[in-house]
């Protein structure tokens, strides 16, 4: 009887101490909430606001920004960065929203150099696109020199993320002679951008021009100028060859990937680049003794490099699908000539 006396009083001695840390755990979780509560309401009358008005302050530390008054009950925010003739939009999402296959940014895929490709959805249109992108539907139309009206599912197009026209990098041009050319002012062709080097503009593909529309005699028309140069240029791929002219003096000539590209004629590698190259993709460009040049793009893979000096018919790439293609032509070559007449246009 003894034992279990002295058995019973442990018992009973374990069990008031099991129910002493059972209230203290109670009281410290009730502490702690009434610490975060206090807390919280000391932040909110400290800085009396709210996090979109937190937002709005943080933004207005920006040089240049000052108006966020559409901020309030937005979501997701959308705000509009006003400058000078043009209006910059930024969304601000959580990841929920950017995982939503129904939201307009679930398809697209940003580029090196700015813009974006779009993969076109089912309902969509293009004014309801340029619509959904804060930009016109010329800027659209501009950007996507096949384009037609009648829109695939899946189709890719290019998405410039203010209203103006891409501008493709001639020879012996700088930034100031092209904002000379378009009237905008060097800063806001920089601030479009923000990727650009003034002092290597001569290798860059294209920039964005903001707020413009193309060049009067930039298009199909001023190359009627162009000398016809018969029989120089052989044909540089088997296949079909599409032979719409492009805006800047190519053709699309289709054929399975993995089909030999030659030389049209003996020159000069300048450039053989890997890589997006604002839609280009792979490509070789040669330099020829007239004078003129020649592009070949969207290759699976080039087989010369820069310094090569090559015959007319030698093997320099091999047909693929890099860079932007789209729409029936697939797997094609991009053949361009700079300073002559493109043969193989119909």
């Amino acid at each position: 009887m003894y034992i279990i006396d002295i058995l019973t009083e442990k018992l009973n001695k374990a069990k008031i101490l099991l129910d002493f840390l059972k209230d203290w755990t109670t009281a410290m979780t009730v502490v702690f909430i009434a610490a975060m509560s206090f807390f919280n309401l000391f932040l909110l009358s400290h800085f009396n606001q709210s996090p979109i008005v937190a937002v709005k302050d943080f933004l207005k530390e920006i040089p240049g920004n000052s108006d966020f008054s559409s901020l309030e009950g937005s979501s997701p925010i959308e705000i509009g960065l006003a400058g000078e003739k043009q209006e910059t939009r930024f969304i601000i999402v959580d990841s929920d929203s950017l995982l939503n296959v129904n939201n307009p940014l679930s398809n697209v895929v940003p580029t090196r150099g700015g813009l974006l490709i779009y993969k076109v959805q089912k309902g969509d249109n293009l004014s309801r696109i340029a619509a959904n992108f804060g930009i016109s539907l010329n800027t659209i139309l501009w950007a996507n020199e096949n384009l037609k009206s009648r829109l695939q599912v899946g189709q890719e197009i290019v998405i410039l993320p203010v209203t103006g026209v891409l501008h493709r990098i001639q020879e012996e041009e700088t930034l100031e002679s092209i904002a000379n050319k378009y009237n905008v002012s060097e800063e806001r062709i920089l601030a479009a951008n923000p990727n650009l080097v003034p002092s290597k503009i001569s290798i860059t593909p294209t920039i964005i021009i903001p707020d413009s529309r193309p060049l009067r005699g930039s298009g199909l028309g001023s190359l009627a100028s162009l000398p016809s140069l018969p029989g120089y240029f052989a044909i540089p791929t088997t296949g079909w060859n599409w032979g719409q002219l492009h805006p800047f003096n190519g053709v699309d000539i289709a054929n399975a990937c993995g089909t030999p590209v030659y030389a049209a004629a003996e020159g000069l590698v300048i450039d053989s680049s890997g890589g997006w190259n604002e839609g280009y993709g792979n490509y070789v460009m040669i330099e020829h003794p007239n004078g003129t040049k020649t592009r070949y793009a969207h290759n699976q893979k080039n087989l010369v490099s820069i310094g090569d000096y090559v015959s007319k018919g030698d093997q320099i790439a091999i047909i693929g699908n890099t860079g932007l293609t789209h729409g029936p032509t697939g797997c094609h070559l991009h053949f361009e000539v700079k300073n002559a007449r493109n043969p193989f246009a119909k």
